[in-house]
């Protein structure tokens, strides 16, 4: 068994109740200003949906293959609504007609994010790649599902007892054959899930709908960690589902991050100066695991 790939973007609402919750933290936290919120900018690249709002916060999400295949379809079909202009609330609302309208919400829910960081609503780590997290980790069995190959780089200098990687791409595998870990089918997820003390679900996971299943396939007393830059919204919805960690990123200069995606740019120009990498410790639950001490 595997975690169901969705056939559009558009069943986030239905496989991701986690965005609706986090939806609902973030009309908190803004409160009115949320009305006067709008999109500056939007850039639909080949890797990832990036845009600006008009308080100059940015934030992006991956753009899954299926919903790329699903959306070239509708372009044929029809035109696109504009998106610049358009306020947020009616994007969180799900008003929002389009080819990537999930993605967009997506990438929305974690420029909203960014401020509520920014001024210390959360815990912040500011490690690099998991090294001040190395106790999830550390001698532990990992498996990964939704691979990043510069994470499991670093994932093989914090010295894992094992690590297993699930990922559909053909390329992963290759890579994952050079050292990083022991690539499995997403056939057998459910029995990776079920043998590893550490499960790493990639932001991917949000974005293409697949992080419902795969946390109800892993066990209780597995640590769990949520890392990318699609993972960039605010941590309550993972936190409440016993999520240990969630690695992620705020933009920090949104303006290049977009000119960069608009030529074709991925995560790896992405982190070159235009976002400052963060972790976001779920202390309570890292004391029920005996990873932390108790306060």
């Amino acid at each position: 068994m595997t975690a169901r790939q969705p056939d559009s973007i558009n069943e986030l609402n239905q496989v991701a109740p986690i965005l609706a919750e986090a939806t609902k933290v973030l009309q908190r936290a803004h409160g009115p200003h949320l009305q006067t919120i709008t999109i500056e900018r939007l850039v639909v690249g080949v890797f990832f949906v990036g845009l600006k709002l008009s308080t100059g916060e940015g934030g992006v999400a991956y753009t899954p293959p299926e919903a790329v295949k699903n959306a070239g379809r509708r372009i044929l079909r029809g035109g696109s609504p504009t998106v610049r202009g358009m306020q947020v609330s009616s994007i969180l609302a799900g008003e929002l007609v389009h080819p990537f309208s999930g993605v967009i919400r997506l990438a929305t829910l974690n420029a909203l994010s960014v401020p509520l960081f920014a001024h210390g609503c959360y815990s912040l780590d500011g490690g690099d790649d998991l090294s001040t997290m190395d106790t999830l980790f550390r001698g532990r069995r990992v498996c990964m599902v939704g691979a990043i190959i510069p994470l499991l780089r670093r994932l093989k200098d914090l010295q894992p007892a094992e690590v297993t990687i699930i990922d559909r791409k053909k390329e992963t595998e290759e890579e994952a054959q050079a050292g990083y870990g022991t690539f499995v089918p997403p056939e057998q997820t459910a029995v990776a899930l079920k043998n590893c003390q550490t499960a790493i679900f990639t932001g991917a996971t949000v974005a293409n709908g697949s992080i419902s299943e795969l946390l109800a396939l892993t066990p209780s007393d597995t640590a769990i960690a949520v890392v990318g830059p699609s993972a960039g919204f605010v941590p309550d919805p993972l936190f409440a589902r016993k999520v240990a960690m969630v690695g992620t990123s705020m933009i920090t200069d949104i303006d290049r991050a977009l000119d960069l995606l608009a030529e074709g740019g991925g995560g790896y120009r992405l982190f070159d100066g235009c976002v400052r990498k963060i972790n976001l410790p779920n202390l309570l639950r890292l004391q029920q695991l005996g990873l932390v001490q108790a306060c």
